[in-house]
């Protein structure tokens, strides 16, 4: 067809004639040599030779060809040799219509910057040059300081060593490889493909590159499933979405006129109507025998009735026409053509762009549109998204709401503490160290506050200073809080385990003196653990949260101390040991009923929330460490929960006696649960036996000796009462003496016991049939000289607060 339009356009060889030789090589290097030969040996001489299609017969002709002058174009050789450093030396007469690997290299560059990529990683069969070498010129292109692109590795593969394959893939997925650029065999292509399916490397988050095979479905070839260990259906899952680049067998605007009119819609219309073959190299050589044509053309110009070598070779070199397979220019003898770019999607190849290497501006027409349904440019890494964890907005502002609310509570407690630090409940309950107490809470509920202030509201290098108030408010709080109940419980154990007429009262200056002792030692420990291993911010780094398409590595600001934990042991050891003495000073007087007094069962209930919740905050928050917002709410609702329970155990009942009884006004009640505390901390055990005189005479010995107790009370009851009165008429002389009681009276001496007297009760002791049970008292200021007994009483000095006890 292409000769035939030739021979009948006026302007193109008029007056001359073209004639061709045909010869077949049947793909053989000595029949394409015999055949070369004899076409030399004709006379005339050929002025060019058209073909061939095989690279081993090319080869040897095109080598010879320069030393008899004589132009070689090849309408269908593709093998990148003839591209090659080498090959202006050794084919210089030698030329190709066939757009070959350097188009298609500058098309796999254009669709890897036209998705924003800038790694790749790339794949080259080393045992068949024909991928091989296009391919190392890509790389050395994209490697290139032109061009900001980044090969983070190169696999050659072999039929020799099929084992590689699964080795390199191993090694690109480790190195973060998403796109993969690959130049092999499609026989090789399928093996790769499968183990890349192995190693889950394919979906939305992988594309693969693939040299064009000018097929148009994959499925159909029965080497899927002989060559590879994959299934089709597998095997259609990693190729879905990949895209193929190859020469266009048609140009992309059929409408332009070709050299002699007609456009080459028109042309490839006849070629069909002829029902010639216009897949694969048929257009190729309508061109070709064109190009030769116009080539010859040029020369007879240059040169009339005459072609040189030299004309035709320049000719050749200046080729520039449109035609059927787009615009005919060459460069370095190869052809500048147009380049396919396809995506395979659907279990077929669609069309999504164009490169013409041939147009002066070399760009990529790319149509988006026409992209698979869904599909969107992956990340050419794992995006590696760097974020600061910080606690949830809500969570803070929740915890720090719930701890102002506990600082306004204990506030409250602290206003009626100091308002009402003269009501008699209130002052036998120490009001000062409850003040300390109130003072201590505060503190753990502005530590909650404090856990919660990150960089966001400081700078950062103030953070160090943050970390220090933490640790030391939240220390010195739990410790003037906890000693302050623990200084209490002692007096009330002291006062109830050491009954001696000569006990001086604890005043509160000596449990201060004791609350300061306890903050000096976490003073001086928090100092040394500053000086000595200072605290510093640090990131701490969180697990990653892996996602299909990024990794977030979450890093949460820390305060850091590199020798921490001795001094940690050492505060532990310290606030362990103040709260196990306190919970055996509370076990201790539990035994006192005087509310006012002794606040054991409540400190030990305290004590008992504050370990449990000590112990479940610091197991869960070692736990949860990893999880910000968890860690923090947890931290602080035991801080919180521990604090206000604390509190409300220790005043809550103080604000009901102030309701109950606004007045003060003192109960009986309270000096009877003195004197039982005082009488059940010396009853003694009687033992019992089995034998029935022995139950006898212990049931006769209990019987009176609750009758005893229960004169005990009565008497111990009105004393303090006369006492009262006294105090209230202002006569104090009398209650600054020290008494104690007698058999007949108050004596100064010890008291004189008799089988029928009882120095407790200061009488004779009546028996059970007596008209009279109560025993006479009298009162005496002892003499000077008296000797104090074991058994004598302690009376508390009027002058001195109740809270001395």
């Amino acid at each position: 067809l292409a000769l035939n339009h030739i021979r009948h356009h006026s302007c193109t060889l008029s007056g001359y004639k073209i004639e061709l030789i045909y010869k077949s090589t049947q793909c053989s290097p000595a029949l394409g040599m015999k055949a070369l030969f004899d076409v030399i040996s004709l006379d005339p001489k050929p002025v060019a030779i058209f073909g061939g299609q095989c690279t081993n017969v090319n080869d040897p002709i095109a080598m010879a060809l320069k030393y008899w002058r004589i132009v070689q174009l090849s309408y269908a050789e593709t093998h990148p040799k003839f591209s090659s450093a080498d090959a202006k030396e050794l084919y210089p007469t030698f030329y190709r219509v066939v757009p070959a690997y350097r188009n298609s290299n500058e098309a796999k560059i254009k669709l890897i910057q036209a998705f924003n990529w800038k790694r790749v990683a790339t794949i080259k069969q080393s045992d068949e040059s024909r991928y091989a070498l296009p391919h190392e010129k890509l790389t050395a292109s994209m490697e290139s300081d032109e061009l900001p692109l980044k090969i983070i590795r190169t696999a050659g593969i072999s039929h020799h060593e099929l084992d590689n394959i699964g080795i390199e893939l191993d090694l690109m997925k480790k190195l973060d490889a998403h796109i993969i650029v690959m130049d092999v065999a499609q026989d090789m292509a399928t093996i790769v493909l499968c183990e890349g399916y192995r190693r889950d490397m394919h979906g939305k988050n992988y594309v693969w590159i693939l040299p064009g095979y000018q097929i148009q479905r994959w499925a159909v070839l029965e080497s899927i499933s002989t060559t590879s260990n994959c299934t089709k259906a597998e095997m259609e899952q990693i190729l879905e979405g990949h895209f193929a680049v190859e020469f266009a067998k048609e140009r992309r605007i059929p409408g332009i006129a070709l050299p002699h009119g007609p456009t080459a819609r028109d042309v490839l219309a006849e070629l069909r109507r002829k029902h010639a073959d216009t897949s694969m190299w048929s257009t190729f050589l309508y061109d070709g025998m064109w190009t030769l044509a116009l080539a010859i053309e040029k020369a007879l110009k240059e040169n009339p009735g005459e072609i040189l070598f030299d004309h035709l070779l320049k000719a050749m070199h200046d080729s520039d026409f449109q035609g059927l397979t787009g615009r005919v220019t060459f460069a370095d003898n190869e052809r500048l053509g147009i380049i396919d770019i396809k995506q395979y999607t659907k279990g077929k190849y669609q069309e999504v762009g164009k490169y013409d290497g041939g147009h002066l501006n070399k760009t990529l027409e790319l149509h988006r549109d026409k992209l698979a349904e869904g599909w969107s440019p992956p990340e050419d890494h794992t995006k590696i998204i760097e974020r600061k964890e910080y606690i949830s907005t809500s969570v803070l502002i929740g915890f720090s709401l719930l701890a102002v609310i506990g600082i306004l509570l204990s506030a409250i407690f602290l206003i009626v503490n100091v308002r009402y630090r003269n009501h008699r409940f209130i002052k036998m309950s120490s009001p000062n160290l409850n003040n300390v107490i109130i003072i201590g809470s505060i503190c753990t509920y502005v530590s909650v506050v404090l856990l919660g202030i990150d960089t966001r509201v400081i700078a950062e290098e103030h953070f160090d200073k943050l970390c220090y108030a933490r640790t030391w408010i939240l220390c010195l709080g739990f410790t003037l809080a906890f000693g302050s109940m623990f200084s209490k419980t002692w007096r009330v154990h002291s006062i109830f385990t050491n009954i001696r007429m000569d006990k001086k009262a604890i005043k509160d200056s000596k449990l201060f003196l004791m609350l300061g002792i306890l903050l000096l030692v976490d003073v001086v420990v928090l100092s040394l653990w500053a000086a000595f291993s200072p605290f510093t911010r640090h990131e701490t780094a969180l697990p990653d949260i892996i996602t299909n398409e990024s990794v977030i590595k979450l890093t949460v600001d820390t305060c850091r101390s590199e020798n921490a934990v001795p001094f940690q042991i050492v505060l532990f050891a310290i606030k362990g040991i103040l709260m196990i003495l306190g919970c055996f000073l509370a076990w201790e007087t539990r035994r006192v009923n005087i509310p006012a007094l002794n606040d054991s069962k409540y400190i030990g209930l305290s004590v008992y929330i504050v370990v449990v919740m000590s112990v479940l905050g610091l197991s869960i928050a070692f736990i949860l460490q990893d999880r910000v917002n968890e860690s923090y709410a947890l931290t602080c609702l035991f801080i919180i929960f521990s604090t206000t329970l604390t509190l409300c155990l220790l005043f809550v009942p103080k604000v009901v006696e102030l309701v109950r009884n606004p007045q003060g006004i003192e109960p009986k009640g309270y000096r009877r649960g003195l004197m039982k505390s005082v009488v059940n901390k010396q009853k003694t055990t009687i033992p019992t036996s089995n034998n029935d005189d022995c139950k006898d005479l212990l049931s006769r010995a209990e019987a009176e000796n609750q009758l005893k107790h229960r004169i005990l009370q009565e008497k111990s009851a009105q004393l303090w009462e006369l006492l009262e009165r006294l105090r209230d008429l202002g006569d104090t002389t009398f209650m600054q003496q020290d008494w104690c009681f007698g058999s007949s009276g108050v004596v100064s001496g010890p008291p004189t016991t008799t089988p029928d007297s009882d120095p407790l009760l200061g009488g004779e002791r009546k028996s059970e049939h007596s008209s009279s049970d109560r025993a006479t008292v009298a009162f005496r200021e002892p003499s000077t000289s008296s000797v104090r007994g074991r058994d004598e009483w302690p009376w508390v000095d009027p002058d001195q607060p109740s809270t001395m006890l």
